[in-house]
This record gives C-alpha cells, sequence and structure tokens, in this order.
C-alpha cells in the first residue's frame, strides 16, 4: 500500500519493484537490502516509487480495457503529430519554394552584372588599345 504523493489515493498494487543495495556496508560489514516499488495512481495516472515491504504485490495482469484504453491515448497522441508533422512539412515546402523563386532573380542579376562588368571591360581594353596606337603613331612623328 502506497499513498500518491500527487492526490493523496491510497494504491494497493505496485506496476514493478525491485531490490536496491547501497553502495555503503553497514559497521558489522553486512550489505543492507531494501525493496522498492513502482505505482501508478489510478486517479491522476501519476507514477512514483516508494519503499515497500519484501512481500509485496505485483501486478501481474493488467486488464484488456486497460490496455485499450492506453492504446487508444498512444494512438491519439501519435495522431496529432502527424497532424503536426504534415503543418510543418507544409510550412517548409513553401518556404523552399519561396527561397528557391528568390535564388533564381538573385542569379538572374548577378548575370546581368557580370555581363555589364563584361562590356565595361571590354569597352576599356578597346580604348586601351586605341590608346597605344595613338600613343604609337604620335612618338614616331
Amino acid at each position: 500500500m502506497a499513498d500518491c504523493p500527487n492526490c493523496g489515493t491510497r494504491v494497493a498494487v505496485a506496476v514493478k519493484c525491485w531490490t536496491v543495495s547501497p553502495a555503503k556496508h553497514t559497521a558489522r560489514g553486512d550489505v543492507p537490502e531494501f525493496r522498492v516499488g513502482l505505482f501508478e495512481c489510478p486517479n491522476c495516472k501519476k507514477k512514483f516509487r516508494v519503499r515497500v515491504a519484501p512481500e509485496a504485490k505485483i501486478a501481474e495482469v493488467t486488464s484488456i480495457a486497460s490496455l485499450v484504453v492506453k492504446l487508444e491515448e498512444i494512438r491519439q497522441g501519435l495522431s496529432i503529430s502527424l497532424l503536426v508533422l504534415r503543418k510543418k512539412i507544409r510550412t517548409l515546402e513553401t518556404e523552399k519554394g519561396s527561397l528557391l523563386f528568390e535564388v533564381e532573380k538573385l542569379k538572374k542579376v548577378a548575370e546581368t552584372r557580370a555581363s555589364a562588368l563584361e562590356a565595361e571591360v571590354n569597352e576599356l581594353r578597346e580604348e586601351l588599345r586605341s590608346l597605344r596606337e595613338f600613343l604609337g603613331a604620335s612618338e614616331s612623328v
């Protein structure tokens, strides 16, 4: 028997029990052992641990109805998770589309600038060539 620390309900049967041995020995050299039980409150569903007597009962058979309820709770949780994930995927796909559009736009701007710079460099090369011809012709005079 254990009392739920959350709501105070008395829980008669442990879900699981195990033996605990602390690392320290007693003064006589004995290894003290005691049992701990894991309980689940039927009222508030809180799980808690309590030291129990060595002969404490363990819940051996879980009813099919409680398993069905737990499975339904898990299914509902997974359904909600699935809906949230689908919404996130749609949002990310929309964002991906807008980013791809923006990247394409930036590529076009970069290509336009590169073409303009290339044309300007070609003009400067042509001007340099004409200046060299002019200077070369005037030096010979």
